[in-house]
């Protein structure tokens, strides 16, 4: 059955109105695609094309088609509304990866094709995270920015025993691994325009039923069985990772421009738990809060017309200038996902997601035959290529696998790389293979870590060894900065990767988290070995960890050898 990512787009984007309507709801103007980073990202418009922007960004497992309501409102104040659907959402391109950073790309190649001068920023949820972050990194490019429910409180992260914590991680851990291992070949539900309805009210359960229904055809596809929700099933609700809520908050006070945050005072299980002394002690001097009682999480579809008096009285009146140029309506930008690559002898290829992946033979079994096998995973920039000489006395055969973005593997449109994903990198590697011990050098050694504490009964010992990137990005992040990339040939390794695997968060209590997995399900007694000489924080907090050896690769090795399976 094809599926949205593999249909042909000659024309624009639908933006004709489902039936029946919506009162008060409206579909946008003007559609376009806009080729974002090699993607296909569907564009949508409200209002006069030369009129002053508002750019808006549209929440998670939602898409533009979820401002027809307020988008309209502010358009007929004199407004020129822009929005498209993240990659994965609506009916822009599925992609072969995904992350925050990736997003924020998108949206600013999305804004280059609209105006060079500043705009007013405006998101929702997920969207107005993504917009307090880009007023950040490009800060140059906007004059307002309007936040709907976007600000992340530590009020809905739950405080836990460490034991819980441990628990709770290991079951998260697991599901999204066995998620990632089935996406390649995975489908969205089909139903009626009602059952799709059904299943977003338990998400949207202060939506009415009406509402839910107009946005299926716009949100969801028709097939023979069925609609679908065009949302690409590798995406998953909840998840893991080293993000904390309240370092998108501490974005807050640094932004230069008059800021209005309004927030739904209704508790909703997809809201952030944010309450008005979490905005208020962090609001700018030129900010605004408003809090709507009786409203929940999705504050710009339960109370457009206040949502929108709000907005229009924020900015005030919409400047004489500031449209910026109206983009060519240009067909779909065409895409093909990859093929697998022709790989040599003794290279073997797997899958992972949408992603092909060359899993190298480096050496047959030293001694026993029966014994289980040892990973190299290698560090950042490099890929496979001969037997480390540490591995010379592994007794069983050994394997090198090439990370996404690196050596033989492919290439994935569009970046949107994370150490988690190059963690289910190596798990497919050990659904081929079976239990491994692993050597990882730099990044490889992180990945490794990960991969203990992730699949802890597949690990029978992770080596952690210097080598490029080990380092990472540090315990917080940069200050956001989205430097302009260009399409790349498919040549590994891919700069984007170089980027944004240099950056990549490692907070120490991060790390370890990885380790008590490791400790609590492996069935060893020392499952990680650090034989690093360079020590960065989550090195050294990992060193510090009950269970964890410090000592040299050889000996590590040697010790593994041993391990028996739990």
């Amino acid at each position: 059955m094809p599926t949205p990512r593999d249909a042909t787009y000659p024309d624009a984007p639908d933006i004709s109105p489902p039936a029946p309507g919506y009162a008060g709801a409206r579909r946008p103007d003007r559609s376009r695609w806009v080729e974002a980073n090699g993607l296909r990202l569907a564009t949508y418009e409200w209002g006069d094309p030369t009129g002053p922007v508002i750019f808006m960004a549209h929440g998670g497992f939602d898409f533009a088609g979820t401002f027809d309501q307020l988008a309209p409102r502010l358009a007929d104040a004199g407004w020129r509304c822009i929005s498209w659907d993240a990659r994965g959402h609506g009916h822009s391109q599925h992609a072969p990866l995904y992350s925050w950073t990736a997003d924020e790309r998108d949206a600013l190649a999305v804004l280059d094709t609209v105006t060079d001068e500043p705009v007013v920023f405006l998101g929702h949820s997920k969207g107005g995270g993504l917009m307090l972050d880009m007023a950040h990194a490009v800060p140059h490019r906007l004059t307002h920015l309007v936040n709907l429910d976007g600000l992340p409180s530590r009020n809905a992260w739950p405080d836990l025993a460490e034991r819980e914590r441990t628990v709770m991680l290991h079951s998260e851990l697991t599901a999204w691994l066995d998620h990632r291992r089935r996406i390649a070949s995975a489908e969205r539900p089909p139903g009626t325009i009602a059952e799709l309805a059904a299943r977003r009210a338990r998400m949207n359960p202060r939506l009415d039923q009406a509402w839910l229904e107009y946005v299926v055809p716009i949100g969801a596809t028709e097939y023979d069985d069925g609609w679908r929700w065009n949302i690409d099933p590798s995406l998953r609700f909840g998840g893991f990772g080293p993000w904390r809520p309240e370092w998108a908050m501490e974005h807050l006070p640094g932004v230069g421009v008059p800021v209005l945050g309004v927030l739904g005072l209704e508790y909703e299980i997809m809201g952030w738990g944010t309450t008005p002394d979490d905005v208020l002690v962090n609001l700018p001097s030129r900010g605004r809060y408003e809090g709507l009682e009786g409203v929940g999480h999705f504050v710009h579809i339960e109370a457009p017309d206040t949502v929108a008096a709000l907005i229009v009285d924020f900015l005030g009146d919409p400047p004489v200038t500031g449209g910026g140029r109206e983009a060519a309506r240009t067909t779909a930008p065409q895409w093909e996902a990859p093929t697998a690559p022709d790989l040599p002898t003794g290279v073997t290829p797997l899958t992972h997601g949408k992603v092909h992946l060359a899993l190298h033979h480096l050496r047959p079994a030293a001694g026993d035959t029966d014994h289980h096998p040892l990973l190299v995973i290698h560090g950042l920039g490099e890929h496979t290529t001969d037997l480390p000489p540490e591995a010379e006395a592994w007794p069983g055969p050994v394997f090198g696998l090439d990370l996404t973005g690196h050596g033989l593997s492919s290439v994935p449109t569009g970046g949107g790389y994370t150490a988690e994903v190059l963690m289910a990198d190596v798990d497919a590697a050990l659904a081929a293979l079976g239990p491994c011990t692993l050597l990882g050098r730099g990044l490889g050694a992180y990945v490794a870590l990960l991969a203990a504490g992730g699949r802890p009964e597949s690990v029978r010992g992770a080596v952690l060894a210097d080598g490029p990137g080990l380092v990472g990005g540090g315990i917080r992040p940069h200050s956001p900065t989205l430097p302009r990339l260009t399409s790349g040939t498919g040549a590994t390794p891919d700069p984007v990767v170089m980027l944004e695997m240099a950056r990549d968060v490692r907070p120490p209590d991060y790390a370890t988290d990885y380790v008590r997995q490791a400790l609590e399900w492996s069935g060893l007694d020392t499952p990680i070995a650090v034989c690093t000489r360079v020590r960065p924080e989550w090195v050294a907090a990992v060193v510090d960890q009950p269970g964890v050896l410090d000592t040299t690769v050889q000996q590590a090795l040697a010790r593994y050898a041993d391990a028996a399976a739990p």
